[in-house]
């Protein structure tokens, strides 16, 4: 199973030995299962969207993809394992994620001329449907809007509020298993399980890290930023590098070790971090003020103060030039262009596959500047391409996607007397490079 499958909550139980007496029994260790002779694995599958249901044997997947309904498989006989995979679906702002679990045993034995049966049932994620902002109200906590709320605008009341005992939070992003992860300044990482996510709690989340892999150095030190790839591993940016921390289950106080770490003089202050749609690394760097990719390849193994492959710098257009300084807030869109919020103009900038391809400086054919009271700090994009960004005096604001086309885009404002000030944001269950689900 690849490491990405242990992120997706699929509920898995270990099985009694398959007795091989002819009575139908499932489960069983190897070669107490009988082969020879072709049997009829049922699954009966219930849930209100298209499922992913796999079948394995030894040698892998033998039967997969979506079907929100029940089927019978025809297969030669033997031991398989049956597994449910968390799904998505659409939404016009953020769409609801639903959870896989199989009933009894995931590891069946289908027998010569028998049928097996293995029941599916699939819920929706109380965490789905939301976006997720951190509030410097000095409390650290983190407030949740649902979907409805976030089309309608306007005054709010958030859906969930999250207190982690977090004094400074300085990065959130939520993960292909529907996990909430929330950067401290303090150098820690609070973790909240998928199920968690649909009412408020003073509770302490699910896991905590901390140590070396979070924290490059002593207290303050980040994580700055936070990003996911498609394997499910955790990227953290701290003081002056990125480090990857692989895809197993959090649970509990850990302190996990780096598998990769990433320096480069191109990326010496890290700040914001997101994959694009060809799993390449995009940094933002407060020191050089670029905006800088490391190719896919290049992050199987350790880079040690080598270059990017590719260095953006911008600049603003006649009548004042001036280079765009403090690129915090990344994202892509679904047509694969890259949003930048620059923070020390308040701008916000749209770079083209083609404006990016290649190193250079460049003045992008969409830049806008943004009102003082929305903070580019950090960006997301919604299921119909609307642009979020976190807001100052108690907002959070949304620019409509037929509004990026215009010279002076309108801002839509969701406001609450819950807000102080809003830092970071992020969707849940949004499909895109930096939220794959597995």
């Amino acid at each position: 199973m690849k490491a990405r499958h242990l992120w997706a909550l699929a509920i898995a139980m270990t099985l009694p030995a398959c007795s091989g007496d002819g009575t139908g029994e499932t489960g069983g260790g190897a070669g107490q299962c009988a082969a020879g002779g072709t049997g009829t694995l049922a699954l009966d599958i219930e849930s209100a969207v298209p499922a992913d249901v796999r079948v394995s044997d030894g040698a892998g997947v033998v039967e997969g993809g979506t079907a929100a309904e029940s089927r019978a498989l025809s297969l030669p006989a033997g031991e398989y394992r049956v597994s449910a995979h968390r799904v998505r679906s659409a939404g016009e702002i953020v769409g609801p994620a639903y959870q896989g679990a199989i009933e009894g045993e995931d590891t069946v034995c289908v027998r010569d001329g028998e049928t097996t049966t293995v029941a599916v049932r699939y819920t929706r994620e109380p965490g789905s449907e939301k976006l997720w902002l951190t509030n410097t109200n000095g409390e650290g906590q983190i407030l949740a809007f649902d979907a409805d709320q976030l089309a309608a605008g306007g005054e709010q009341t958030p859906s969930v509020v999250l207190d982690a005992g977090l004094t400074s939070p300085t990065a959130l992003r939520v993960d292909g298993a529907g996990r909430l992860w929330i950067g401290d300044r303090a150098g820690k990482v609070a973790v909240y399980d998928a199920a968690r996510l649909g009412a408020s709690s003073g509770d302490a989340p699910d896991a905590a890290l901390g140590g070396r892999g979070v924290c490059e150095t002593s207290s303050p030190c980040g994580p700055g930023a936070m990003a996911f790839d498609a394997e499910g591993a955790l990227w953290v940016a701290t003081l002056s590098r990125i480090v990857r921390i692989g895809p197993d289950a959090p649970g509990g106080d850990l302190q996990p070790e780096p598998e990769i770490s990433l320096t480069s003089p191109d990326a010496s202050r890290p700040v914001s971090l997101a994959f694009d749609a060809e799993g390449n690394l995009w940094v933002g760097d407060n020191a050089t003020n670029a905006v800088v990719k490391f190719a896919a390849e290049r992050l199987r193994a350790s880079i040690v103060d080598e270059p990017a492959d590719v260095v953006l710098l911008g600049q603003s257009g006649p009548p004042v030039v001036a280079n765009l300084r403090g690129p915090q807030g990344l994202a892509f869109d679904a047509d694969g262009n890259l949003w930048v919020g620059y923070f020390s103009g308040n701008q916000l900038v749209r770079y083209t596959p083609e404006e990016r391809a290649a190193s250079g400086t460049l003045t992008p054919e969409v830049l806008f500047d943004i009102d003082v009271l929305a903070l580019v700090t950090d960006l997301a994009v919604d299921e119909s391409g609307n642009l979020w960004m976190p807001g100052s005096a108690g907002s959070v604001y949304r620019i409509d996607a037929e509004e990026l086309t215009k010279e002076e885009p309108a801002l839509v404002a969701l406001t609450s007397d819950a807000i102080g000030s809003a830092v970071k944001l992020t969707l849940n269950t949004v499909a895109g490079p930096t939220f794959i689900a597995p």
